[in-house]
C-alpha cells in the first residue's frame, strides 16, 4: 500500500456517526480550523492502522484498547495530491470519552454521517475564506479530504440523507 498517513475512520451507532477533530484555529499548520478525521503521518516501520490508533490517541484520548479494527476502507489523496491517506474503519469495543488532547486539536465530536451526503455548497471557513463544503452545528465546516472520506463511508454504509443523529 503506496501510503504516507494514515485517519481512523471510528463509526458507531444507527443512524452512524463517525469521530471527528478539529485542528486547532490557534496553530500555523496547513489544517488549522479543519474538521478532520484523526490522523497524521505515517513514522517509520509503522503500518497505516498503527498510525491511525496511535493518532486517535495523541489527538482524542481514544486508547487503542478501545478500537476494533475493521480494516482499510480505501485511499485517498489530500492536500492537493500530495498526501496518499490509508481511511482505516473501526468501531468503539465500548463506551469512549473522547476529548482534545494536545495544543494540535480544539474539538472533538462524534458527527453523523448523514451530513456528509448534504448537498455541499460556498460556506465560510474560519481560515480559508470561502469554500465548497457543509456548514455543521458550532460552526464548524465539513468541506475537502474530510467531506469526500466521509461521503464514502456513507455510501458505503447505506447512510441516507436527512437521518441525522443529535449533536456534533
Amino acid at each position: 500500500m503506496d501510503v504516507d498517513s494514515a485517519v481512523l475512520a471510528l463509526v458507531w451507532g444507527d443512524p452512524p456517526r463517525v469521530l471527528v477533530v478539529r485542528k486547532s484555529c490557534s496553530s500555523e499548520s496547513y489544517w488549522a480550523c479543519d474538521v478532520a478525521l484523526p490522523g497524521g503521518s505515517i513514522e517509520p516501520g509503522e503500518r497505516p492502522e498503527e498510525t491511525a490508533l496511535r493518532e486517535a490517541w495523541e489527538e482524542s484520548y481514544v486508547h487503542p484498547g478501545l478500537v476494533e479494527l475493521l480494516g482499510v476502507a480505501g485511499v485517498e489523496s489530500a492536500a492537493r495530491g500530495l498526501r496518499r491517506v490509508a481511511v482505516v474503519l473501526a468501531r468503539p469495543r465500548g463506551p469512549l470519552d473522547p476529548k482534545p488532547s494536545s495544543g494540535e486539536v480544539d474539538f472533538v465530536g462524534w458527527l453523523s454521517l448523514s451530513y456528509a451526503l448534504l448537498e455541499p455548497g460556498e460556506v465560510e471557513h474560519p481560515r480559508r475564506g470561502v469554500v465548497t463544503g457543509v456548514k455543521l452545528p458550532g460552526d464548524l465546516v465539513l468541506w475537502g479530504f474530510t467531506l469526500r472520506v466521509l461521503r464514502m463511508l456513507a455510501l458505503k454504509l447505506g447512510v441516507e440523507a436527512g437521518t441525522r443523529a443529535s449533536g456534533v
